[in-house]
């Protein structure tokens, strides 16, 4: 099952087991075909932080998922959860071909828990019922579920998926994003020790276009942000949460894309609020040499940390539904020296990670694969190590495989 590419080793995580019988009680979801015993899609692979495991999702034709964890050498699959109904209305979409955040689980820094996705119900006055998202942990080692983020008993807003949980680095935040029946999305994140599952409340976004929210690595397990010594005066040590956000400032012009940096239970506004932004007009004349003609709508993506925590990588793209326009970029953690990185061969790449502080891996769409490369950021010049099929991977913790 292993197939080396280049010097990284792609593998899939695709092994044969049944199928349960729906549980009772859930005669208001849509009614779905039988699955046949053996059907299933093993998706959201997800490494440990120290390469040793792999943490997956097993869907069923009938709509159940079911925790996985698997060594590295994909020796004894281990389920952690029985299958259940997670998203009845909503695709569980992990892949990282999309413009907007993808469902994932998480590890957490320790790696003694996996945050995930579990169904919630919301009851209305008519009688109604509608099927939401939470955010739960599994811990590995007791076999604990925890509640990690769920809405309030009285719920007013209209935000019913919890999804996307990331841990802060120091494992004393949790960062998920909050989305609409209508495609509306905010940030939140949950002090773990100060606030319970059910008193979180997503961060405040008049446009509601926020996703892709990253913390900064570099404050290291179990430290004490107030001991770290800063780097630059404006609290460097303190774990920070970037994130995108859209800005609708008039219906009839598309929106500014902006990022924008948090730093939780921090009192400092120094390095909180927007740390870039770019404006459709701006945008369209960076591109008029390629893109004469065109419709312009920006659309920023794919945040990622450089590993001493100094520079951040993300997409953006004139048109989120076009990936052989995205374009990878690379600025300062306060948003100075914005730069664009990609190679000027008119392929599209997405998806950076980080490999060491000067070069990024990378995806690029192939027909309908996707070939993996190296990018050395100050040549703009791209390797190519081999092809995959899926969007649907992770990159090891040493950045020498890739689950699939």
């Amino acid at each position: 099952m292993k197939a080396p590419v280049r010097g990284i080793l792609c593998f899939a995580l695709c092994l044969v087991s049944g199928c349960r019988r729906p549980p009772a009680g859930l005669e208001d979801t849509p009614a779905v075909a039988r699955s046949a015993p053996g059907i299933y899609a093993d998706v959201n692979p997800r490494w440990s932080h120290d390469g040793q495991h792999v943490g997956f999702i097993r869907i069923t034709p009938d709509r159940r998922q079911q925790l996985f964890v698997i060594d590295a050498d994909l020796g004894r699959p281990l389920p952690l959860l029985e299958p259940e109904l997670v998203c009845p209305d909503r695709p569980y979409s992990p892949g990282l071909k999309r413009y907007c955040s993808p469902d994932t689980i998480a590890w957490s820094p320790e790696d003694k828990e996996i945050a995930f996705e579990r169904i919630e119900w919301f009851n209305f006055e008519d009688g109604q019922r509608l099927p939401g998202t939470g955010i739960w942990s599994l811990n590995i080692r007791s076999g604990t579920v925890t509640q990690l983020v769920l809405h309030p008993n009285l719920y007013r807003s209209a935000l019913y998926y919890y999804h996307t949980p990331q841990w802060s680095p120091d494992g004393r935040y949790i960062s998920f994003v909050a989305e609409g029946i209508n495609g509306q999305r905010t940030i939140g994140v949950r002090p773990l020790a100060a606030q319970t599952a059910k008193e979180v409340l997503p961060l405040f976004d008049k446009y509601e276009q926020s996703d892709w929210p990253s913390w900064n690595p570099h404050l290291s397990i179990g430290a004490s942000a107030h001991s770290i010594a800063s780097t630059d005066g404006n609290e460097a040590g303190r774990s920070a949460l970037v994130f995108r956000r859209g800005i609708l400032t008039s219906p009839s012009v598309p929106m500014t894309e902006t990022l924008r940096c948090v730093l939780p239970g921090s009192a400092s506004t120094k390095r909180s609020g927007e740390i870039w932004r770019i404006r459709p007009a701006d945008y369209a004349r960076l591109l008029s040499t390629h893109d004469t003609g065109r419709i312009i709508v920006p659309r920023s993506g794919h945040l990622s940390w450089s590993p001493d925590g100094k520079h951040i990588a993300f997409s953006l793209t004139p048109d989120a539904m076009d990936f052989e326009r995205y374009q990878l970029w690379v600025m300062q953690a306060d948003g100075s020296g914005a730069l664009c990185v990609s190679p000027p061969d008119g392929r599209g790449y997405f998806a950076p990670v980080w490999l060491g502080n000067h070069k990024l891996g990378a995806l690029s769409p192939n027909a309908s694969k996707y070939e993996v490369v190296i990018l050395d950021i100050s040549a703009k010049s791209a390797q190519r190590l081999g092809t995959i099929e899926s969007a649907d991977c992770d990159w090891s913790p040493d950045r020498r495989s890739i689950a699939r």
